[in-house]
Parts: C-alpha cells; sequence; structure tokens
C-alpha cells in the first residue's frame, strides 16, 4: 500500500533520472534531452512538495527542526528558485550546479532518515521558527547565488580567452550571470543575516547567554562572513580574481558543515 513516506524515493527517483538526463545533454546537444530532464524534475519536485506538505500537516510545524527535513526544504528552496530563474532567463547552464545539489540533499534526507514528531514544547517560539526559517531560505539563496557565480567566472574566462567549452551555448550573457549571482547572493545573505540575528536572540532569552560555538554555529558563522566577503567583491568589481573560487568553494563548505551539524 502506498504512504506518504513513499512520495521522498518518488521524488528520489524522479530527481536522479532528471540529473542524469540534464548531465547527458552535456554530451548529446538536444533540446528534446534537456526538456525531458525539466520534466522528470519537476515531477520530483511535486511529489516533493507532497512529501513537506504532509510533514507540515502531521508535525505542526514548518519542515525545518531536525537535518533530514532542513536539507529536503533547502533542496525544495533552491529548485523552486532555479525553476522561476530558468522561466525568466531560460539559463540551463546552472541546472548541471542545481540538479545534482538537489538530489544530493534529498538523499541526505532519505539516507538519515528520522521520524516525524512534534516540535519540542521548550522550541515552540516564534523567534526560534522565524530563526530556522529565514536561515533555511537564506542558505538556499546564497547557494543558487554560488551556482550563478560560478556561471559569470566560467563566462568571463572564456570571454577573455575567446574559448569556447561545452557550457558556452548555454550559458547566458555575462551581464545576465552577474546579475542573477549579486542578487541572489544580496538576497540570501541578508535573510540568513537576519536569520542568524533571531538564533543568537533567542539563545539569549532562553540560555541568558550568547550561543554556543559548536559545529553548526561554526559553520554558519564562517559561511556568513566568506559570503560576506564574496557579495563584496561585487560591489567592488573584484569578483573576477581567482579568489572568488576559493571563496565560494569555501562557503560551500561551511554551509555544507552547518547542515550536517543539524540534530533534531
Amino acid at each position: 500500500m502506498f504512504q506518504f513516506t513513499d512520495f521522498i524515493y518518488v521524488a528520489l527517483a524522479a530527481y536522479a533520472l532528471g540529473t542524469v538526463t540534464a548531465l547527458a545533454s552535456l554530451f548529446v546537444r538536444s533540446k528534446r534531452l534537456q526538456h525531458a530532464g525539466l520534466i522528470s524534475m519537476i515531477a520530483g519536485f511535486v511529489a516533493h512538495t507532497i512529501w513537506i506538505g504532509t510533514i507540515c500537516t502531521r508535525t505542526g510545524h514548518p519542515p525545518i527542526t531536525n537535518l533530514p527535513e532542513t536539507a529536503s526544504f533547502i533542496a525544495w528552496t533552491v529548485f523552486a528558485v532555479e525553476l522561476g530563474l530558468w522561466i525568466r532567463y531560460r539559463v540551463y547552464a546552472a541546472v548541471f550546479f542545481v540538479y545534482p545539489l538537489v538530489l544530493i540533499l534529498l538523499t541526505l534526507s532519505a539516507v538519515v532518515g528520522e521520524n516525524l514528531r512534534a516540535l519540542d514544547p521548550g522550541l515552540r517560539s516564534n523567534i526560534f521558527t522565524t530563526h530556522l526559517l529565514l536561515s533555511t531560505v537564506g542558505v538556499a539563496g546564497l547557494l543558487i547565488g554560488l551556482a550563478f557565480s560560478l556561471l559569470a567566472v566560467l563566462q568571463d574566462r572564456a570571454l577573455k580567452n575567446k574559448t569556447r567549452g561545452r557550457l558556452w551555448e548555454l550559458i547566458p550573457s555575462l551581464d545576465v550571470c552577474r546579475t542573477v549571482s549579486q542578487r541572489a547572493l544580496a538576497i540570501g545573505f541578508t535573510i540568513y543575516t537576519v536569520g542568524l540575528l533571531a538564533g543568537v536572540l533567542w539563545s539569549y532569552r532562553t540560555d541568558a547567554g550568547f550561543m554556543e560555538m559548536r559545529v553548526k554555529q561554526t559553520g554558519a558563522v564562517v559561511a556568513w562572513i566568506l559570503f560576506a566577503i564574496l557579495l563584496q567583491s561585487y560591489v567592488t568589481n573584484t569578483y573576477r580574481r581567482k579568489r572568488t573560487i576559493f571563496i565560494s568553494a569555501g562557503a560551500f563548505v561551511a554551509i555544507a558543515v552547518a547542515i550536517v551539524g543539524i540534530r533534531g
């Protein structure tokens, strides 16, 4: 008998098919292949949405209180933003980064797996919920910003070296890549910052002091610093430097550490 928990596996299967199809389109230049991958990802997104909605209905809280829920919600938000950007800009090259990321995050949710349960009464707080929700949405925005930042770097180098790589025809103009990246980073960073401040306030009100710097908190703070540096590079027009790639990689690792460090 089909159960609601099976929706995550339906989503995983569809995401896996969409990711493989998208990667295959790197070698087989076919619009039909690209569209098939997108349709598969959208089908997975629908199943993913049903699964998240069921979590909210059964537990009475947003799906962001433990590692599986948070990883799943970030994956859902990242794809939702990517789908909106694809509709607006038709940027297909971003899928080579976004689709695998979505698949990895949802796989993490399925592998770790935790029983659905109501939120601990001690954590029932509007400030705590705001902290979790804004931090999660902010991370999703920042990850999209990283994807387009990498596309901007690739496009810039291709133009300077006058070389055409496999992604050349799929990457939009440098102006589009830079605009989307800067806006995603700016919006994501703002939301993420407010989420962190809400977390500090909640920790201070509950523990009468600042939050303990554990692995999760350390990763979150390091990521905030690196994303601030990355965003500043766009403001000062120095994002073309090689250090941008290393800063982006460091920010991604810091975010990954913060996510993996989450406990229910």
